[in-house]
Protein backbone atom coordinates (compact mmCIF):
# COMPACT_ATOMS: atom_id res chain seq x y z
CA UNK A 1 0.00 0.00 0.00
CA UNK A 2 1.55 3.38 -1.12
CA UNK A 3 2.26 5.72 2.15
CA UNK A 4 3.10 9.34 1.28
CA UNK A 5 4.90 11.34 4.00
CA UNK A 6 6.01 14.75 3.65
CA UNK A 7 8.94 15.78 5.65
CA UNK A 8 10.41 19.26 7.18
CA UNK A 9 13.77 18.93 5.30
CA UNK A 10 15.07 21.39 8.28
CA UNK A 11 13.82 19.67 11.42
CA UNK A 12 13.70 16.18 9.93
CA UNK A 13 10.14 16.01 11.32
CA UNK A 14 6.82 14.14 9.71
CA UNK A 15 4.71 17.00 8.96
CA UNK A 16 2.18 14.50 7.24
CA UNK A 17 1.70 10.98 6.50
CA UNK A 18 -1.19 9.40 4.35
CA UNK A 19 -1.80 5.74 3.98
CA UNK A 20 -3.73 5.57 0.52
CA UNK A 21 -4.80 3.05 -2.65
CA UNK A 22 -3.98 5.87 -4.76
CA UNK A 23 -2.58 9.05 -5.30
CA UNK A 24 -2.46 12.59 -7.81
CA UNK A 25 0.23 14.81 -6.51
CA UNK A 26 0.79 18.20 -7.80
CA UNK A 27 4.33 20.10 -7.01
CA UNK A 28 6.85 22.88 -7.41
CA UNK A 29 10.38 22.34 -7.15
CA UNK A 30 12.58 25.01 -5.32
CA UNK A 31 15.16 24.86 -8.22
CA UNK A 32 12.79 24.72 -11.55
CA UNK A 33 11.37 27.47 -13.34
CA UNK A 34 8.08 27.28 -11.39
CA UNK A 35 6.18 24.52 -13.67
CA UNK A 36 3.48 22.05 -11.71
CA UNK A 37 4.84 18.41 -11.71
CA UNK A 38 2.47 15.81 -11.58
CA UNK A 39 2.91 12.22 -9.42
CA UNK A 40 -0.09 10.42 -10.55
CA UNK A 41 -1.45 6.92 -9.93
CA UNK A 42 -5.31 6.92 -8.99
CA UNK A 43 -5.85 3.03 -9.04
CA UNK A 44 -9.28 2.65 -7.15
CA UNK A 45 -11.90 4.83 -5.63
CA UNK A 46 -14.90 7.06 -6.50
CA UNK A 47 -15.18 8.94 -10.08
CA UNK A 48 -18.36 10.37 -9.71
CA UNK A 49 -21.75 9.65 -8.56
CA UNK A 50 -21.99 6.48 -10.29
CA UNK A 51 -18.39 5.89 -11.58
CA UNK A 52 -15.70 3.77 -10.12
CA UNK A 53 -11.61 4.30 -11.03
CA UNK A 54 -10.77 0.53 -11.74
CA UNK A 55 -6.74 1.71 -13.23
CA UNK A 56 -5.93 -1.08 -10.26
CA UNK A 57 -7.39 -3.90 -12.53
CA UNK A 58 -7.03 -2.44 -16.07
CA UNK A 59 -4.19 -1.24 -16.16
CA UNK A 60 -2.29 -3.74 -15.79
CA UNK A 61 -4.50 -5.88 -18.26
CA UNK A 62 -3.47 -2.75 -21.06
CA UNK A 63 0.11 -2.90 -20.42
CA UNK A 64 0.14 -6.50 -21.06
CA UNK A 65 -1.87 -6.11 -24.26
CA UNK A 66 0.56 -3.44 -25.35
CA UNK A 67 3.41 -5.58 -25.36
CA UNK A 68 1.93 -8.54 -26.78
CA UNK A 69 0.49 -6.83 -29.67
CA UNK A 70 3.22 -4.53 -30.42
CA UNK A 71 5.34 -6.03 -33.38
CA UNK A 72 1.69 -6.73 -35.03
CA UNK A 73 0.44 -3.62 -33.92
CA UNK A 74 3.65 -0.34 -34.71
CA UNK A 75 1.39 2.10 -33.13
CA UNK A 76 1.26 0.62 -29.54
CA UNK A 77 4.90 1.60 -29.72
CA UNK A 78 3.64 5.11 -28.53
CA UNK A 79 0.62 4.40 -26.50
CA UNK A 80 1.24 5.55 -22.71
CA UNK A 81 -1.24 3.61 -20.30
CA UNK A 82 -0.46 5.23 -17.92
CA UNK A 83 -2.25 8.22 -19.24
CA UNK A 84 -5.52 6.51 -19.91
CA UNK A 85 -7.91 6.69 -16.56
CA UNK A 86 -10.20 3.26 -16.24
CA UNK A 87 -13.59 4.12 -14.81
CA UNK A 88 -16.76 1.97 -14.44
CA UNK A 89 -20.47 2.59 -14.16
CA UNK A 90 -21.50 0.61 -11.03
CA UNK A 91 -25.29 1.41 -11.43
CA UNK A 92 -25.95 0.13 -14.86
CA UNK A 93 -28.13 -1.89 -15.61
CA UNK A 94 -28.21 -4.06 -19.02
CA UNK A 95 -30.79 -6.29 -20.88
CA UNK A 96 -29.23 -9.94 -20.98
CA UNK A 97 -32.09 -10.55 -23.68
CA UNK A 98 -30.91 -8.11 -26.89
CA UNK A 99 -27.62 -7.84 -25.30
CA UNK A 100 -27.23 -4.67 -27.95
CA UNK A 101 -25.71 -1.93 -25.45
CA UNK A 102 -21.71 -0.81 -25.40
CA UNK A 103 -19.84 -2.43 -23.09
CA UNK A 104 -16.33 -0.96 -23.21
CA UNK A 105 -15.24 2.40 -24.85
CA UNK A 106 -12.85 4.99 -25.15
CA UNK A 107 -13.26 9.06 -24.95
CA UNK A 108 -10.66 11.66 -24.99
CA UNK A 109 -10.83 13.25 -21.09
CA UNK A 110 -12.02 16.42 -20.38
CA UNK A 111 -9.24 19.58 -20.75
CA UNK A 112 -9.48 20.15 -17.37
CA UNK A 113 -9.21 16.79 -15.66
CA UNK A 114 -5.85 16.57 -18.27
CA UNK A 115 -4.62 19.67 -16.92
CA UNK A 116 -5.46 18.62 -13.55
CA UNK A 117 -4.49 14.51 -13.49
CA UNK A 118 -2.40 14.28 -16.75
CA UNK A 119 -4.98 11.43 -17.74
CA UNK A 120 -5.03 11.83 -21.12
CA UNK A 121 -7.74 9.40 -22.10
CA UNK A 122 -10.67 7.68 -20.37
CA UNK A 123 -11.59 3.86 -21.15
CA UNK A 124 -15.30 3.70 -19.55
CA UNK A 125 -16.96 0.41 -19.21
CA UNK A 126 -19.93 -0.66 -17.66
CA UNK A 127 -19.27 -3.16 -14.40
CA UNK A 128 -22.99 -5.05 -15.63
CA UNK A 129 -21.21 -6.31 -18.49
CA UNK A 130 -18.03 -6.58 -17.55
CA UNK A 131 -18.78 -9.36 -14.63
CA UNK A 132 -20.49 -11.54 -17.19
CA UNK A 133 -18.64 -11.57 -20.52
CA UNK A 134 -15.51 -13.73 -20.52
CA UNK A 135 -11.76 -13.45 -20.60
CA UNK A 136 -11.26 -12.96 -23.83
CA UNK A 137 -13.90 -10.78 -24.55
CA UNK A 138 -12.38 -8.22 -21.77
CA UNK A 139 -8.83 -8.37 -23.87
CA UNK A 140 -10.86 -8.11 -26.91
CA UNK A 141 -12.78 -4.63 -25.73
CA UNK A 142 -9.61 -3.13 -23.96
CA UNK A 143 -7.11 -4.48 -27.40
CA UNK A 144 -10.22 -2.30 -29.29
CA UNK A 145 -10.09 1.04 -27.08
CA UNK A 146 -5.96 0.85 -27.25
CA UNK A 147 -6.12 0.32 -31.47
CA UNK A 148 -7.96 3.89 -31.57
CA UNK A 149 -5.14 5.94 -29.77
CA UNK A 150 -2.98 8.22 -32.16
CA UNK A 151 -1.15 10.24 -30.38
CA UNK A 152 -3.36 12.74 -28.42
CA UNK A 153 -6.52 12.28 -30.74
CA UNK A 154 -8.49 9.19 -31.22
CA UNK A 155 -9.02 7.77 -34.58
CA UNK A 156 -12.82 6.11 -35.27
CA UNK A 157 -13.29 2.41 -35.60
CA UNK A 158 -14.55 1.71 -38.99
CA UNK A 159 -16.54 -1.09 -37.38
CA UNK A 160 -17.30 -2.35 -33.50
CA UNK A 161 -14.51 -3.23 -32.71
CA UNK A 162 -12.19 -3.00 -35.94
CA UNK A 163 -11.61 -5.42 -38.54
CA UNK A 164 -9.03 -7.32 -37.02
CA UNK A 165 -10.97 -8.27 -33.40
CA UNK A 166 -14.22 -9.03 -35.56
CA UNK A 167 -12.06 -10.98 -37.93
CA UNK A 168 -10.81 -13.00 -35.11
CA UNK A 169 -14.12 -13.21 -32.72
CA UNK A 170 -16.83 -13.30 -34.76
CA UNK A 171 -19.73 -10.21 -34.87
CA UNK A 172 -21.44 -9.89 -31.89
CA UNK A 173 -17.93 -10.25 -29.95
CA UNK A 174 -18.99 -7.62 -27.43
CA UNK A 175 -21.86 -9.08 -25.65
CA UNK A 176 -22.06 -12.81 -26.92
CA UNK A 177 -22.16 -15.35 -24.22
CA UNK A 178 -20.75 -18.13 -26.74
CA UNK A 179 -17.34 -19.41 -26.62
CA UNK A 180 -14.52 -17.11 -28.84
CA UNK A 181 -10.84 -18.26 -29.73
CA UNK A 182 -8.98 -18.04 -27.34
CA UNK A 183 -6.28 -14.68 -26.90
CA UNK A 184 -5.34 -15.23 -23.70
CA UNK A 185 -1.70 -16.42 -24.33
CA UNK A 186 0.37 -14.71 -22.39
CA UNK A 187 -2.59 -14.03 -19.39
CA UNK A 188 -3.12 -15.97 -16.36
CA UNK A 189 -5.47 -16.06 -13.42
CA UNK A 190 -4.12 -13.25 -11.67
CA UNK A 191 -4.71 -11.24 -14.52
CA UNK A 192 -7.80 -11.72 -13.38
CA UNK A 193 -8.45 -12.49 -10.36
CA UNK A 194 -10.07 -9.43 -8.82
CA UNK A 195 -11.77 -8.23 -11.97
CA UNK A 196 -15.11 -10.13 -11.52
CA UNK A 197 -15.79 -9.54 -8.16
CA UNK A 198 -19.12 -7.57 -7.56
CA UNK A 199 -18.64 -4.88 -4.70
CA UNK A 200 -17.70 -1.09 -5.41
CA UNK A 201 -14.24 -1.08 -4.07
CA UNK A 202 -11.60 -3.74 -3.19
CA UNK A 203 -10.32 -2.92 0.38
CA UNK A 204 -7.00 -3.37 1.56
CA UNK A 205 -8.41 -6.61 3.15
CA UNK A 206 -9.03 -8.19 -0.20
CA UNK A 207 -5.23 -6.66 -1.37
CA UNK A 208 -3.19 -8.97 1.53
CA UNK A 209 -5.84 -12.15 0.74
CA UNK A 210 -4.81 -12.23 -2.36
CA UNK A 211 -1.18 -11.60 -2.07
CA UNK A 212 -1.28 -14.55 0.80
CA UNK A 213 -2.46 -16.59 -1.83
Amino acid sequence: MPRIKIIDDKTNATVKEIDCIGYNLQYVQATGNGQIQKIRKLNNGKYDLKHWIKNEFYTPLAQKIKDKFKEKVPEFTNVNVNKILFVEDTDYVGDEVKRSDEVMWIRKAPKQLTLITGYEFIIESREFWMERISEEQVIALIYSCLRQIDGNKLNTPDVVGWKEVIGTLGYGWETTMSPIPNILDGFNEDDFKMLKKADKQISMFDHRRAEGE
